[in-house]
């Protein structure tokens, strides 16, 4: 599971949706919710969402998905079927599945730098645990 910590910046709303922007350490993330009515969003946050839910693409990539950041891979588990990609952003380690054979493809190395993305509603937002 990875986890971002950061802050409330500002919403907007539309009808029953919320699109709230989260400030990770000066990088600006969206996660839309449907329930926000009880949701308290003072003090830190975390921003969760999957291995899965991790892409990455080459730098430079345009993309259509709003939460993009450049992170270096860190660490691979290279495993028969599928391969673990570690990425460093900031000073969090986020990490990400990728088919093996897609993995050999893309000639992944540690060092490498990659636009990571993540949609903004497959991200959960809770309030950090103090």
């Amino acid at each position: 599971m990875n986890i971002l910590k950061g802050y409330f910046s500002s919403l907007q709303n539309e009808g029953d949706i919320l699109s709230v922007k989260i400030d990770v350490l000066g990088v600006e993330f969206s996660v839309l919710m449907l329930d926000f009515s009880s949701f308290d969003f003072g003090g830190e946050l975390e921003l969760i969402f999957k291995e899965h839910e991790l892409c990455f693409a080459n730098l430079g990539a345009n993309l259509s998905v709003e939460n993009c950041f450049e992170a270096r891979i860190c660490r691979i588990k290279k495993g028969h079927i599928l391969w673990h990609i570690f990425f460093k952003f900031k000073h969090f380690e986020l990490g990400s599945i990728v088919d093996a054979k897609k993995g050999e493809e893309l000639d992944l190395k540690i060092g490498q730098n990659k636009l990571c993305f993540v949609k903004a509603n497959d991200i959960t937002l809770r309030k950090t645990n103090v």
